[in-house]
């Protein structure tokens, strides 16, 4: 029983008591001659029920009974006699012991209730974290999944690097540079006894208009990657054309040699600088040293015959983690 709710106890008990007094003993509600009103037992109930705070009910008995009285006609004095007798007196402490114990049963009640609370409240931070744990694994079985795919595409790369054939190997280097660069075509070209580019093999459609990439034609920004020995994008050459390639690495051998370059197209924006440069350079590094390997690498008349079509003996692109 809260304190707010005391004065009301107070007003139900009184009426309550009067009610109890009129109906037992209508002539005389104080019942002068019985050794104990039968009206404390309402004390009781309520201190039992609400413990010390119920103990509010004898003095409301006390005057709803002073009322009964007092409608009887009879005299007040006679009702507060009672709180001389010794069974009333010995009710009243019993109300008392009473109300100790439903106090003590009040406070493991709180108790039991703080716990109920803060069980409940570890509850639910124990499945919230179950749940970003079982999202945990997700994420770490997703890694997981996708390192174990990249390293058996890895494998299967480093094995056609060594294709005897420079086309296979320069296949499973375009293969590489586009899954790890996101780009939408690729083409490896090749210095020919002329000087000139000359394509070796392409992956993914050229143009809107033509899907296979020409033999022999003039990429801006090619031509400054191999120039300047180093990884070009398309917006740092100037008087660069739609036609030109977004993203170039040279091919340089391990002697110094420069063989060609490797080439990407439709790569986005924000990947033309940073990881995604240094990626187009390891590949083209690799690719470099296993094409340096192969004598028909360079041809000094008219240079190798572009492909494009060719499939690599083992469609590993499935295994690419992105």
């Amino acid at each position: 029983m809260s304190t707010s709710e005391t004065p009301r106890t107070f007003v139900i008990a009184a009426i309550a008591g009067a009610c109890v007094a009129l109906i037992t003993s209508p002539a005389d509600p104080a019942m002068t001659a019985m050794p104990i009103h039968p009206v404390w037992a309402i004390a009781l109930v309520l201190a039992a029920r609400h413990g010390a705070r119920g103990l509010v009910a004898i003095p409301a008995l006390l005057v709803g009974l002073v009322g009964a009285q007092w409608l009887a006609g009879g005299a007040a004095a006679e009702a507060f006699a009672r709180t001389q007798r010794g069974g009333d007196l010995a009710v009243w402490c019993v109300a008392v012991l009473v109300s100790l114990i439903g106090a003590g049963h009040e406070r493991r009640k709180a108790l039991l209730a703080e716990r109920l609370a803060a069980a409940e409240q570890r509850a639910a931070t124990a499945e919230a974290a179950v749940a970003q744990l079982g999202d945990a694994a997700l994420a770490l079985r997703d890694r997981v999944d996708r390192s174990e795919s990249s390293l058996v595409f890895l494998a299967d790369v480093a094995a056609r690097m060594d294709d005897p054939d420079p086309t296979g190997a320069g296949q499973a280097a375009l293969e590489l540079a586009m899954a790890r660069t996101g780009a939408g075509a690729a083409f490896v070209q090749l210095l020919d006894g002329a000087g000139r580019l000359r394509t070796l093999t392409a992956r993914g459609r050229w143009s809107a208009e033509t899907f296979w990439p020409p033999a022999l034609f003039r990429d801006r920004t090619a031509a400054a990657a191999l120039e300047r020995g180093v990884a070009v994008a398309a917006h740092e050459v100037t008087d660069v054309r739609g036609d030109d390639s977004d993203l170039v690495a040279p091919l340089i051998a391990p002697t110094g040699k420069k063989l060609g370059v490797i080439a990407l197209r439709r790569v986005p924006y924000q990947k033309l600088a940073g990881a995604t440069r240094e990626d187009l350079a390891a590949v083209a590094r690799w690719a470099a040293g296993a094409l340096a390997r192969h004598p028909s690498t360079i041809n000094t008349s008219t240079g190798p015959e572009p492909t494009t079509a060719a499939p690599p003996r083992r469609d590993s692109s499935r295994y690419v983690a992105t």
